[in-house]
């Protein structure tokens, strides 16, 4: 695997004020070695925020949000998931309930090493997770998702798949969830991630080459388990959105092409307790300094809202 691929995401000055911040250090989580970059703020009573990745993202990604956070103030912690990233584990093959579980593993790590307040973050599958780590145990003060979806009701896992269209059709998602237990003796099979997700809608017009640099990425999975996708439709939060207490910042890209933003606005109209809402006019994902500044701006403000 070519880990340094990621400099080609970013300026030369961007990558090396990078390497001179980041540390790197490697948990067990899951029975695998999680891969953490840290950067850690020079103020040792820093708040910290953890940012998670979503699908076929990994930490590297997320160079240039992590100096803006750390720029706002905070110790950034950025976790790859087993089988992504710089992680260990069968590349692809993974659950949600697997990915939770390192998130919730990391926050626990990084809440032991800074004791400060913590605050978790993540974009697309990766607004999710958080969710789902939040209220499975990991220390937050409070979360913000860039996405939020619920993998529990059967519709979402099909919603923000190239098999959107089939939603409306309960019936259909029934026999698609019978169907993936059917198959669970072949589980551990992989299947091209791109049957799945409209990768080629990821982003809009303004990001055409990093479109193409992340094509060529070797980092990202291209394959994903049937296990994998079969959690999608099967895993539902520990606690429902309904019933949530935790402060939650729910942002959604108006402009997303690549799964509809009907879905996350729906599910932030289910969450009850503090929340906020905040759209910006992007694709599902950018690499446009104003798209991350914005992000860490909003997320920035919300935490300290919350207690920072």
């Amino acid at each position: 695997m070519k880990t340094d691929y990621w400099r080609v995401y970013y300026h030369k000055e961007v990558a090396e004020r990078s390497d001179r911040i980041r540390e790197e250090h490697t948990i067990q989580s899951t029975g695998v070695d999680i891969h953490i970059d840290v950067y850690p703020h020079r103020k040792s009573d820093a708040p910290v925020v953890i940012f998670n990745h979503g699908a076929a993202g990994y930490c590297r990604l997320f160079v240039q949000l992590a100096l803006s956070f750390n720029e706002h103030g905070y110790t950034v912690v950025l976790p790859d998931q087993r089988g992504q990233g710089l992680s260990g584990g069968r590349r692809g093959d993974y659950t949600v309930s697997e990915c939770v579980r390192n998130i919730v593993d990391a926050a626990h790590w990084a809440k032991n090493r800074f004791h400060t307040p913590l605050f978790i973050a993540g974009g697309s599958v990766g607004g999710a997770l958080t969710y789902y780590a939040a209220t499975s145990g990991a220390p937050a003060d409070a979360i913000a998702c860039l996405n939020l979806f619920d993998f529990g009701n059967g519709t979402d896992g099909i919603r923000i798949s190239r098999l959107a269209c089939l939603a409306r059709y309960s019936s259909i998602i029934k026999l698609l969830n019978t169907g993936m237990i059917l198959l669970s003796p072949l589980a551990g099979m992989r299947v091209p991630f791109r049957w799945m997700g409209a990768f080629e809608k990821l982003m809009d017009e303004r990001d055409s080459v990093f479109q193409g640099q992340w094509d060529a990425d070797p980092v990202p999975p291209r394959l994903v388990s049937i296990r994998s996708l079969a959690s999608n439709l099967t895993t539902a939060p520990r606690i429902v959105f309904e019933n949530n207490r935790l402060p939650v910042l729910v942002i959604n890209q108006s402009l997303d092409r690549m799964v509809d933003s009907d879905v996350t606005r729906r599910n932030y109209e289910r969450l009850k307790g503090p929340k906020r809402y905040f759209e910006v006019s992007f694709g599902h994902w950018s690499s446009q300094p104003e798209f991350w500044e914005t992000i860490v701006q909003v997320c920035d403000e919300w935490f300290r809202n919350c207690g920072h």
